[in-house]
């Protein structure tokens, strides 16, 4: 699509509209993640993703999801275990076959 802008009142109104559609589409995703801890305790991850503890030992032992340990401490980035589920997400069949 081409727009041809003859006035600077035209320029202003279509730089507006850009950004409004931009900020639609971006702002929600911003704010949720300004809101979120970087990392995630385990107690954390389970209220997030209702695995076990034994379930999150297990795909660590299989290096399926990212984390970081000092001594007994394990946390998990917050960004790494989205991308798991993202990853990982099953598609629904579609209602029209």
């Amino acid at each position: 699509m081409q727009a041809y802008i003859q006035t600077e009142e035209q320029l202003k109104e279509a730089v507006a509209e850009a950004v409004a559609e931009i900020l639609d589409e971006k702002l929600p995703t911003i704010i949720r993640k300004s809101k979120r801890s970087e990392y995630l305790t385990t107690k954390e991850l389970n209220e997030l993703t209702g695995w076990s503890y034994r379930t999150q030992k297990k795909l660590r032992d299989k290096r399926l999801i990212p984390f970081s340990q000092h001594g007994r401490k394990i946390v998990y980035p917050t960004e790494g275990i989205e991308e798991f589920l993202r990853d990982n997400e099953i598609q629904s069949k579609t209602s029209d076959q």
